[in-house]
């Protein structure tokens, strides 16, 4: 899109008519940003940061009563106003330096340094950076940029997931250079590296953009576990090491959740947990799976052994969660994730030993569910991924027929009907309605599920016995 073009979108959307209207003589206003950027892309921007030079604050003030939008001041400064009218978010800052040149100047990325005059329409880019949108490249503006804020190095990452831009060779190897002095959880605010990763972990280009961020050796800066995992042999199952196998885990997992197999199912895929869709957290979990083998490595008859990594594991991927500050919904399931990640392979060598099997797999189908799916689905990218002598192609044929098993057993497990109700339970034991009742009637449909139960009166039965 040309900049022309790019104005007369802007002029059609309400905000921008309701800016040009507050627009008094004593304000210079510009938008700037990725609202230009995603504009020239042909992406609508629901977040338009503007800069303004006025008596202090009374032009954004003036704009949120206009659209009806509420006003916050943020940042210990206090040197910016967020307007707030969903589904858009208007951040309004003072200009920083002389003008708007020297403004755009100390932006992170040339892509980002475009302002748009709203008085007299005039375009501003003094970086180049419109070529460099078309030219799909991330360029940082100066050396100085990553230390006037160090989560631009974490930004760029975000931005090649989210866009699929290629970063530039020289902002590459500055984001190398200082990922080895700078440590992000001591110099950004987690709120800020949590918003970060947030969007990082939404973008389409997730995959490649997580490759740079291992290649230049932030991602061991922001996972301490990872430096740990470097050069880490994990015997003759596994051909890489633990760093490099669980970025092949993560490639696999991508290319299962572009075609899923029709057990794990797009469904699933796309239900949410707090804020993310299953298939977004799928990619942290598949990252995570391996984070607990520095620290339960033993030799064992000569062989790499790391038993009980997946427990260890699941604590440490639970304390990344956290820091990531996400909810307690989205800790949960990226713990089950790790935690469980190594049950599909346990299931996989009884089936291989003729062992029987069946009533653990139901066992542990109850206690995690539906998730039980992205268990299986993380498990078969970690074969996938792994190329030793001990791991044969039928293994992994034979953990897609044990994942459309599981699939068969949920969807029986999640249509049971429970044979008894809490009134019947209560009639029939004279207990008053309460917590006990309930653990009864949890036991009960347990049972059913597991097959002990199969009519009323095996349940009636049942209940006499346990009270």
């Amino acid at each position: 899109m040309r900049t022309g073009e790019l104005i007369t979108l802007f002029r059609k959307e309400f905000w921008y008519r309701a800016v040009s209207f507050c627009l008094d003589s004593d304000t210079e206003l510009y938008i700037v940003g990725g609202a230009l950027r995603d504009g020239l892309l042909g992406k609508a921007s629901r977040e338009i940061d503007l800069v303004f030079r006025s008596p202090p604050f009374s032009f954004p003030l003036r704009f949120a009563s206009e659209i009806g939008g509420k006003a916050v001041i943020l940042g210990k400064d206090r040197k910016t106003i967020r307007v707030v009218k969903r589904p858009f978010i208007f951040d309004f800052t003072s200009i920083n330096g002389s003008g708007i040149i020297e403004d755009l100047l100390h932006r992170d990325f040339t892509m980002n340094s475009l302002g748009f005059n709203v008085r007299d329409e005039q375009f501003f880019d003094p970086l180049g950076g419109l070529d460099d949108i078309k030219s799909g490249v991330i360029k940082v503006n100066s050396p100085q940029s990553f230390d006037s804020d160090p989560i631009r190095l974490l930004r760029a990452f975000r931005f090649k997931s989210a866009l699929g831009f290629k970063i530039e060779g020289y902002t590459k190897k500055l984001i190398e250079a200082k990922s080895k002095a700078l440590f992000p959880w001591k110099l950004s605010p987690k709120e800020r590296i949590a918003e970060e990763w947030k969007k990082f972990l939404l973008g389409k280009n997730f995959y490649p953009a997580l490759k740079d961020m291992a290649d230049t050796g932030y991602l061991e800066r922001l996972f301490p576990a990872f430096r740990l995992m470097k050069g880490m042999s994990q015997g003759s199952y596994h051909h890489l090491d633990a760093f490099n196998h669980s970025l092949k885990v993560v490639e696999a997992l991508e290319d299962l959740l572009f075609d899923p197999p029709p057990w794990a199912g797009e469904k699933y895929l796309d239900s949410k947990v707090g804020y993310f869709k299953r298939r977004e957290l799928l990619r942290l979990g598949g990252l995570l799976h391996d984070v607990g083998k520095p620290f339960c490595f033993r030799l064992k008859e000569g062989e790499a052994n790391f038993r009980g990594h997946q427990f260890i594991g699941a604590k440490i991927a639970y304390g990344y969660s956290r820091a990531l500050l996400l909810n307690y919904r989205e800790r949960d399931f990226i713990y089950r994730l790790v935690y469980n990640h190594m049950m599909p392979l346990l299931f996989l060598k009884r089936e291989k030993a003729w062992r029987p099997w069946e009533r653990s797999l139901l066992s542990w189908l109850m206690r995690v569910g539906e998730d039980a799916l992205g268990v299986f689905l993380l498990s078969l990218a970690d074969l996938m991924a792994t190329r030793g002598i001990k791991v044969s192609d039928e293994d992994r044929s034979l953990l897609v027929q044990i994942g459309e098993r599981v699939k068969r057993y949920l969807d029986k497990m999640f249509g049971v009907k429970p044979l008894l109700s809490g009134r019947e339970i209560m009639a029939l034991t004279g207990l008053r309605e309460g917590k006990e009742i309930g653990t009864i009637k949890e036991r009960i449909l347990y049972l059913q599920k597991m097959g002990k139960l199969r009519t009323k009166d095996e349940a009636l039965k049942k209940i006499l016995g346990i009270i």
